[in-house]
């Protein structure tokens, strides 16, 4: 058994592996650790840049987890990418980028190419007490600077949208997801449309379902983080207020065999087995339960895909995630270049693969920008819509927190 049957196979029928990924096919998984290069002027090299956040898809994304998140205050890290978006953008385009440094501020450059710049996150602590128990918890509020800028200022309503290189678990399985199964009872605001061509898309990938697929992913990430042009995107971020190179006339820079290659692998990469006993499960499931984390965090989401030979393949996931989009709050919104709250939506972030992060070596940080240092600092967090959950949460015993604590870093 291939491809997606595989990873159905493994997810909805109980099956485990010792490892995130499943090891097919080599190609793909060549491509995503693959160092891309410059071009070079005798023809060679890949064509990398001229302006870049990383040269690899691994270098943000190893082990298939979130990016490495900062820990502390300074130079934000390559899988920290600050995106850039126009605030009067069409409702019925992909939204534009800033008129300067484009969709994706870009720290990197190919020789003889300055950088966009240096930016920098300083963390502000914010303490409190729960009910009952009085015991303290803090929370880091981050602030972003732009230390340089070397083509000038940003655009006064452009919208800075930090964003955490996300976990690749389980995306060929969201995908698989019917639309029906994301829209059937849902607020239309709760919804994540988006326009291409002039026709209306669900969106369900991304930190706010601005990708469509896990395609439309690679290969914004191939045009805007990397600089390299597929079929697909056919220019990539540097903008005409730049001293870019335009791309070499001819085919693409990855090509549609190396597109669909690396497309099949990402899409075979396994959810993590979760690692709690069964009777730590039954309680986690029912704290989980009360408090309503289940409300956008949903425990099981449908699947179904037609395999090679028509056959139609169903089952069941267990993500604990809606595919929808909400407003968590004045403190989680994203804000313009001076200053400005942009109203936010968020899409539900799955939780499946919690274990595993905190098992790697390196210690995960939480929410779309890494601000939560824990489990616990990411529900801390969640206000708008989930403001009654998060009460909730707060008025637990100590007890009965940190079982339900303890069973959200296993899943």
């Amino acid at each position: 058994m291939a491809g997606w049957l595989a990873v159905l196979a493994a997810s909805v029928l109980g099956a485990t592996t010792d490892t995130a990924v499943v090891a097919l096919p080599a190609s793909g998984q060549a491509l995503f650790e693959r160092q891309w290069q410059p071009a070079r002027p005798d023809g060679g090299g890949d064509g990398l840049g001229p302006l870049y956040n990383a040269p690899s898809c691994g270098s943000c994304h190893s082990d298939a987890t979130h990016g490495h998140g900062p820990l502390s205050d300074g130079v934000v890290p390559a899988a920290l990418v600050i995106t850039l978006e126009a605030a009067s953008s069409e409702a019925r385009t992909e939204p534009a980028g800033d008129p300067v440094y484009g969709h994706v501020f870009n720290s990197a450059a190919v020789e003889g190419v300055r950088a966009e710049g240096t930016v920098t996150v300083r963390y502000h602590e914010l303490a409190g007490t729960y009910y009952p128990g009085g015991t303290r918890w803090k929370i880091r509020v981050p602030e972003y600077r732009f230390e340089t800028l070397n083509y000038g200022p940003l655009a006064t309503r452009t919208v800075i949208k930090p964003r955490l290189a996300p976990a690749l678990f389980g995306v060929g399985l969201l995908e698989a997801v019917p639309d029906d199964a994301i829209t059937r009872g849902a607020a239309g605001a709760r919804l994540a449309w988006q326009w291409r061509h002039g026709a209306r898309y669900l969106g369900r990938f991304g930190w706010q379902s601005a990708s469509l697929s896990v395609r439309d992913q690679v290969t914004k990430a191939f045009a805007n983080e990397m600089g390299l042009t597929t079929p697909d995107r056919a220019h990539d971020d540097c903008t005409g207020r730049q001293p870019c190179a335009e791309p070499p006339p001819g085919p693409p820079e990855v090509d549609e065999a190396s597109v669909a290659a690396l497309v099949e692998y990402v899409k075979s990469i396994e959810v993590p087995p979760a690692t709690h006993a069964q009777e730590e499960d039954a309680e986690g499931r029912r704290i989980f339960a009360a408090i309503g984390c289940p409300n956008c965090h949903r425990p099981e989401l449908p699947v179904e895909r037609t395999a090679p030979d028509g056959t139609r393949v169903t089952g069941t996931i267990s993500p604990y995630t809606d595919l929808q989009v909400h407003d968590l709050g004045h403190g989680m919104a994203d804000r313009d270049s001076t200053g400005r709250v942009v109203p936010s939506r968020w899409r539900t972030a799955p939780l499946w693969g919690i274990g595993f992060r905190m098992s790697r070596p390196e210690r995960p940080v939480f929410l779309h920008d890494g601000r939560a240092r824990t489990v616990e600092e990411a529900v801390l967090w969640h206000l708008g819509e989930a403001t009654s959950e998060q009460r909730l949460f707060g008025e637990l015993s100590p007890y009965r927190r940190a079982i339900l604590l303890h069973w959200l870093e296993t899943l």
